[in-house]
């Protein structure tokens, strides 16, 4: 039996066509896809859109209800580094169209830095990509699209490299002030702020002043003038590290944060939150709200594969901070 009539655009249109395309009927492809994929042009009706969110982190599915939750299930097996949050449909009760609005869905994907890594070699299967394909295009897609145009596929790491340093790397110089993205699943992001104080290939470092008032999360101490912090981001790994001090350089105690690896742009640093958290005071280590990430994963917020990523960085951390 056929399956679901799916119509796709955007930056991911060729990844998520290549993932779809087993299950899914692919409806009213563009001509790019059609050339690159070879596909016919099987002009429609689609039962269930799919495109870019406004900031390209991510896409919209939407459509004939049925047809949008096999679509997101599918998904959902293809990239377990992605969310997939339903979002509320705005419907008068008292309207002859309530009933037909009954059967619509809409959800929205966030896809944090793994996910777009796994759709980026999705697509290079398909079509030379460069390296940190998906990531790049958030940021200026005519100039990835110009660099794989024109290029061998030998040549793209280091073009993407090149890309990188061009349109992100200035906004990361030391003394630079920083807007960190900690996205949480289910809930609006938390946004926070701090200078540069040093980039490299592997780790970002940043400087965060604290006002006095209130307790430290994790920590349960209170906040004095002058306190100030570290954000410590390795820039592959699946976790960050903040450190606090009082103004004359006591130090208070560090919180190591598991989250997917940073994203690096010039509107700032993006990561997910994966909820648990290791605290490491003078008075010992202990971890902390692991319910949390359990009870996201029930309400399937976080998917499975995150939560299990989560909990073996949580592990491997404690035995290298529990030898040091």
């Amino acid at each position: 039996m056929p399956g679901v009539k799916v119509r796709l655009r955007g930056i991911y249109a060729t990844a998520l066509t290549i993932l779809l395309s087993q299950r899914c009927e692919i409806v009213d492809p563009s001509e790019v896809i059609q050339r690159r994929l070879s596909l016919p042009p099987s002009p429609g009706p689609a039962e269930v859109q799919i495109f870019d969110r406004a900031d390209r982190h991510g896409v919209v599915i939407e459509g004939v209800r049925s047809g949008v939750e096999e679509v997101v299930q599918i998904l959902r097996e293809k990239i377990p580094w992605a969310l997939f949050l339903p979002q509320k449909l705005q419907r008068k009760t008292s309207s002859p169209l309530a009933a037909a609005a009954a059967l619509l869905s809409r959800y929205e994907a966030e896809f944090p830095r793994p996910a777009k890594e796994l759709l980026d070699e999705v697509r290079a299967k398909a079509v030379p990509t460069l390296p940190g394909h998906h990531l790049l295009k958030t940021v200026d897609p005519a100039r990835v699209d110009e660099a794989e145009g024109k290029n061998e596929p030998a040549n793209l790491p280091e073009l993407a490299q090149g890309l990188w340093e061009e349109l992100v790397g200035p906004h990361y110089a030391p003394g630079k002030t920083v807007t960190v993205w900690h996205l949480k699943a289910g809930e609006p992001p938390i946004r926070q702020s701090g200078e540069v104080v040093e980039r490299t290939k592997e780790t970002l470092v940043l400087r965060r002043n604290f006002g006095p008032g209130g307790l430290y999360d994790g920590l349960g101490l209170p906040k004095e003038p002058g306190d100030y912090g570290l954000f410590e981001l390795p820039l592959g790994q699946w976790w960050g590290r903040r450190l606090y001090f009082r103004s004359d350089g006591t130090f208070l105690g560090e919180i190591y944060n598991v989250h997917t690896t940073p994203e690096l742009l010039p509107e700032g640093v993006r990561y997910l939150d994966l909820e648990v958290d290791i605290v490491r005071t003078s008075e010992g280590i202990r971890v902390i709200d692991e319910e949390i990430l359990d009870k996201k994963v029930a309400e399937g917020l976080i998917s499975e594969a995150l939560a299990k990523k989560a909990k073996e960085v949580v592990a491997e951390l404690l035995r290298k901070l529990q030898n040091v």
